[in-house]
């Protein structure tokens, strides 16, 4: 993160976001930003909105709870607060959403500087920021799509097997509750070809706008990557992902914390018995 697009913050935050974006880089790693399809504005150098930025900055990087990798922020007061949300995907340590959330701020701003409104996605997680609340909204732009060159042999049977995988776990991921609406799993075309996926919505969405989301996401692989051996569609409320080879594992998924026991109260005792008297 250059001088030149935002002062620097603590020292101990840069040296954070340096450390992420090396470990990282020696990787090359997916990324990918872009700024709200509706112009939204630009903040200027040293401006109230771009502190409150770099208070968000922070606060990413010194995440202390895992919060089962979703983060919902917010810094400074109107008509310059900044709302922001992180998310990682299921299957992640918490230190490798630390990690991934630092390298993402520190890319977005490099690549997408100034703006209100810009979305990243990289690897496995998602960092948003905002001038306005963007916690449990449906939002569909801005979106992308990047997908594998290589073709499937038989994209019918392909595409068929691929459909009904996604579906599945579209359906699983939106029943998710309020910690986490992840699901992935594999499948095959026949016996040589195997279909990885996974799917996510930010956790803040109820089950009806997560399904939507991932639907719309499942829409737009005719457009962007049908018959493809492998493609990410990302929108800024969920994301999409399939491969031919495994990305995910499902045994590293930190276990949701046991639902609370029922509240519902005993039935009160049965009145006692009376005997009854006939005649006198």
């Amino acid at each position: 993160m250059g001088s030149s697009r935002l002062p620097i913050l603590l020292s101990c935050c840069s040296l954070l976001l340096s450390f992420a974006t090396l470990t990282l880089s020696a990787e090359d790693p997916y990324f990918e930003c872009r700024y709200a399809e509706e112009n939204k504005g630009n903040f200027t150098d040293k401006s109230t909105y771009q502190s409150n930025l770099n208070d968000i900055i922070s606060q990413l990087s010194n995440l202390t709870d895992f919060n089962y990798g979703f983060h919902n922020l917010s810094a400074g007061g109107n008509p310059d607060k900044v709302f922001a949300t992180a998310l990682c995907a299921g299957d992640k340590t918490p230190n490798e959403c630390r990690t991934c959330f630092n390298y993402t701020i520190t890319k977005l701003i490099d690549r997408c500087p100034w703006g209100k409104e810009v979305v990243a996605w990289s690897q496995f997680c998602m960092v948003r920021y905002a001038n306005r609340d963007i916690f449990a909204q449906l939002d569909s732009d801005p979106r992308t799509c990047a997908y594998n060159p290589t073709n499937a042999s038989n994209p019918d049977v392909f595409n068929l097997a691929l459909s009904n995988l996604l579906t599945n776990l579209s359906d699983e991921a939106s029943t998710g509750g309020a910690l986490r609406k992840y699901a992935a799993d594999n499948t095959t075309d026949d016996p040589q070809q195997m279909i990885f996926a996974a799917v996510q919505c930010t956790p803040d969405l109820n089950q009806e706008n997560c399904s939507l989301c991932l639907n719309f996401a499942m829409s737009e692989l005719s457009k962007c990557c049908a018959g493809r051996l492998g493609c990410r569609v990302l929108r800024p409320s969920c994301v999409l992902r399939f491969e031919t080879g495994s990305f995910f594992n499902l045994t590293a998924v930190v276990p949701l914390p046991s639902p609370p026991p029922s509240s519902t109260p005993s039935p009160p005792p049965p009145p006692p018995s009376t005997s009854a008297t006939i005649g006198g």
